[in-house]
C-alpha cells in the first residue's frame, strides 16, 4: 500500500508540474512531446487544449493509473520475493 501511495503522490506532483510547464511554455512543451514520440510530426494535431476539465480528469486518471501500477508492482514483488527481509 505504501508503494502504491508513493507512486500516486509522485504522479500527482509530476502532473501538476507538467501542466504548469505546458501552460507557461506551450511551444517548448510541444517540441519536447515530439522528441518523446520518436520525432513524430505533431503539427497536424494543432496544439495544446489545456482546460481545467482536461487538467482534472487527466490528473485523476494518471494518478489512479500510477496507484494501480504501484500496487501491482508491490504485489508482484511480494509474490516473487516472499516476505524475506535482508
Amino acid at each position: 500500500m505504501k508503494l502504491a501511495n508513493a507512486f500516486a503522490l509522485a504522479m500527482a506532483v509530476l502532473w501538476v508540474l507538467c501542466s504548469a510547464v505546458i501552460w507557461l511554455l506551450p511551444s517548448f512543451s510541444w517540441t519536447v512531446t515530439g522528441w518523446w514520440m520518436h520525432g513524430m510530426d505533431l503539427s497536424a494535431m494543432g496544439g495544446w487544449n489545456l482546460t481545467i476539465s482536461n487538467f482534472l480528469l487527466g490528473g485523476i486518471t494518471a494518478i489512479a493509473s500510477a496507484w494501480i501500477t504501484g500496487w501491482i508492482l508491490a504485489w508482484s514483488w511480494q509474490a516473487v520475493g516472499g516476505n524475506n527481509r535482508r
